[in-house]
């Protein structure tokens, strides 16, 4: 049997997820008039037609119905949970991601450094350039202790650290495409396009950058060679 190890959601997080979720759901469902009539005294609260017109339905059944939509949004709550968490497998010759319906697996002869950027769990190449990074709720120790028990190269923080710098626009160390893409990703960033945000890293990927994000500004080095 191939030792391996697994992380992701813990045994309590499951619970949470499978358990208190519908099981909060239907609570609030059951008790939406009387939430609503709460809710409404609250100045400027979102949302506010909407709790008005609940408290004009005049139904026995609006319990009933409210518990029931609540315990399925709880499920599907649970179900996009369990997809947007990263699960890693580790084992001594490789690491696998998953996380929504996107797998990676990446050799650990490929592999020169991996290391946590605040939440997010980032793999460089040979070359340094980043081959994969993505979110992960899994603790930085814990990460640290299976990467090192698999002798994966980890770090305490990123090797190339001294070689980024800060990206203004028409930057005159990078091209006018690289600006260019720079420039639309800082834009996406401040729209909060999280989706473009990411589609824009792997392409300037493609052009041998790589992004350090810190409070909305973006630091930027070429991969060596």
């Amino acid at each position: 049997m191939q030792n391996e190890t697994v992380l992701g959601l813990s045994k309590f997080d499951k619970v949470i997820i499978i358990v208190v979720g519908p099981l909060l759901g239907g609570v609030i469902g059951w008790f939406i008039q009387i939430i609503s009539s709460w809710l409404i005294k609250v100045p400027f609260i979102p949302f506010e037609p909407f709790f008005r017109w609940v408290l004009t339905w005049n139904s026995s059944w609006v319990s009933i119905i409210g518990a029931g939509v609540g315990l399925i949004a709880g499920i599907l709550f649970g179900i996009y949970a369990f997809s947007e968490s990263l699960k890693m497998t580790i084992t001594d010759q490789e690491v696998t991601m998953k996380r929504y319906d996107e797998k990676a697996q990446l050799q650990k002869n490929k592999i020169s450094a991996i290391y946590m950027d605040k939440k997010e769990i980032v793999l460089l190449g040979l070359k340094g350039e980043e081959l994969y990074r993505s979110h992960t709720d899994t603790k930085k120790a814990a990460v640290e202790e299976a990467l090192r028990k698999h002798m994966f190269p980890w770090k305490d923080q990123d090797p190339y650290m001294d070689d980024y710098q800060r990206w203004v626009p028409e930057h005159p160390d990078f091209t006018a495409s690289i600006n260019s893409l720079l420039s639309a990703r800082e834009r996406a960033m401040k729209e909060g396009d999280e989706k473009e945000v990411n589609i824009l890293r792997k392409d300037l990927a493609a052009q041998g950058v790589v992004i350090r994000d810190e409070d909305k500004r973006q630091y930027v080095r070429m991969i060596r060679g």
